[in-house]
Parts: structure tokens; sequence; C-alpha cells
């Protein structure tokens, strides 16, 4: 799937349309506004994922009744690759948009369909400058489209089982010059002094050298090539498919969901998500652990389809 290596700039959407709030349908008379939705997304950890990262069947069960409407549903992580296997419910083994949009995965036949990465000097300049900054940061960069993780010096000290989908000791690390000596679909920095808050505060000063930082509730700071956001690469993804932003019902529950929810024609937050995403959504669903996001595909598939 060709999609552009620059990221397409999003349009200034303004205010959402509040067509249903808390789970209500929506109200007669606003059939004329109503938008038939051609494509669902959803985010994994925190959203459709349970907390022990498994699916209900109540879940698996809605996306199956999507997919025979004719709908397009599409996850959207900041896990990489080679999580695909692992967390992808059957019904989701086609298009993932993985690594925070820097890469489009097709988990039926494991191959990578499109890529967004960082440039190898961009990640150079990056480092450098949050260095400056934080002397004692320790990074990490996700290469070969993910598959391969390279942590620099002192990360593995920070790093905990199952982190990217990977265990330290399984890991060896590489001198600061082989995290610039490639591309990288992912930087990822950590401190072990600073809080999070602080060290999200100095990524986003030095990001004028070509990232994106964002956070998904984990403790660590990842950076996407600048412009390179779920967002942005669902939008190409759908313009591929011939859908516009108001056929997408979009779920999201972390920060690094924020832009797509407010880029979907609906977008939906978990009850558990965060509060700047809570803010943003045009509906607040129930909880993961509650099936939220079944709860929303059964009324819209109850609906014929439409908001």
């Amino acid at each position: 799937m060709p999609l552009p290596s620059k990221a397409a700039s999003l349009p200034n959407r303004g205010l959402h349309r509040k067509l249903v709030t808390a789970g209500m349908a929506p109200a007669e008379g606003q059939s004329a506004d109503a938008m038939t939705i051609r494509m669902i997304v959803s985010d994994l950890d925190g959203t459709l994922l349970l907390p022990d990262k498994s699916t209900s069947a109540r879940t698996r069960r809605a996306i199956a009744a999507a997919q025979d409407a004719g709908i397009l549903v599409v996850a959207a992580t900041g896990r990489s690759v080679i999580d695909m296997p692992k967390v992808l419910p059957a019904q989701l083994r086609d298009l993932a948009v993985c690594s925070n949009g820097a890469v489009v995965y097709n988990a039926a036949d494991d191959t990578v369909l499109a890529e967004r990465p960082i440039a190898a000097e961009v990640c150079a300049a990056l480092i450098e400058s949050l260095l400056d900054l934080a002397p004692d940061t320790r990074f990490a960069t996700l290469t070969r489209s993910g598959y391969d993780l390279l942590p620099g010096p002192g990360y593995l000290g920070l790093m905990e089982p199952g982190n990217h989908g990977r265990n330290p000791e399984d890991l060896d690390e590489v001198p600061m010059s082989g995290l610039s000596a490639q591309s990288a679909v992912k930087i990822i920095a950590r401190h072990g002094g600073l809080p999070l808050e602080t060290l999200f505060e100095l990524c986003e000063q030095v990001a004028h050298v070509g990232v994106l930082p964002t956070t998904s509730g984990v403790p660590f700071i990842e950076m996407s090539a600048a412009g390179v956001s779920k967002a942005t690469t669902l939008e190409l993804l759908a313009a591929e498919h011939g859908f516009t932003a108001d056929e997408v019902l979009a779920f999201g529950d972390s920060a690094n969901d924020r832009e797509m929810l407010d880029w979907a024609g609906h977008g939906v937050a978990v009850a558990n998500g965060t509060a700047p995403v809570l803010a943003v959504a045009d509906e607040i669903a129930p909880a993961n652990t509650d099936d939220g996001v079944a709860v929303i595909i059964e009324r819209l598939l109850a609906c014929g389809g439409r908001f």
C-alpha cells in the first residue's frame, strides 16, 4: 500500500457533532445529520484489550458482526509489529496501524505494507539535543519496521520484562552511535531520575529536530517522525479505501489516541481513559473491562451502521 513518505496535514475540524452521549441512541430528528460508518478503528491496550491482554467473547462477536456488515475494522496501537500475533484477536488479523502510525501491517501474512520512519540524521539530532537537557536519559530505537529493538547504553537497566514485547535478558546494548546508524520507526526515551511528565516536556522542547513525542500509559516517551501519528496514517489509509473522516468511528484511551479521536467522525473514549482523551471525545463508552467497544459497535449495527 503506497502511503506517502510524508504525513498529510489534518484539516481543522473544529467542534464535532455531538450526536450521542453516554451510550444514548440518536434522538429523533437527527437522521439527516447521521453519519454512515464504513471504518472502525480501535486502540488495543486499555481500550479493546482486557487487562490480561485478551479480548472478550462479546468484543470478538461485535467485531465479526461489523465486518459482516461490510465495515473495515482496523487496530491502531503504539505496539510494534512483533506484538500483533500475540494480542490481535483472530477477527482483526488484517490491517493494523502500529508504532503510533509509523507502520501499517497485515497480521494475516505478517507483512509490513507501509512504513513512515524517522531518518537516521533526525535520530542523531534528537539524541544529542535531549542529552544536552537531560544527560542521564536512556534511549532505544525500533528499527527494521519494529522487528528489532536496539537498546542504547544503560537502557536495559530501566527496562522491565515485557516492555516493547521483549525481555531485557534477551537483548544486548549497542553503543550510542548505533542508535543513529539507521532510520527508526520509533525512538524511546527513559530517565530514572525524572518524572515522566518532565521528560515529556523536554522531548517537546527538542521536537523541532523532526520528531513527534507522545505517551501511552507506559513509563517512557515514544517518538515518531514529525507529523506521523495514528491519526495521520489512518487518514491516509482511509483515503486509499475511499473513506472520509466522517465515515470513521474510533476508540481510544490514552494521549496517543487523542488526535485520532479528534480526527474521526465519531471519536469514543472508554471510561477508563485519561482526562485529556475523555475531554476531546464525542462520546464516553463503558470501560474496557465492561466491553465498551462492543457496546458502541452493537448500537451502531442496531442503527443500520449510522450515528
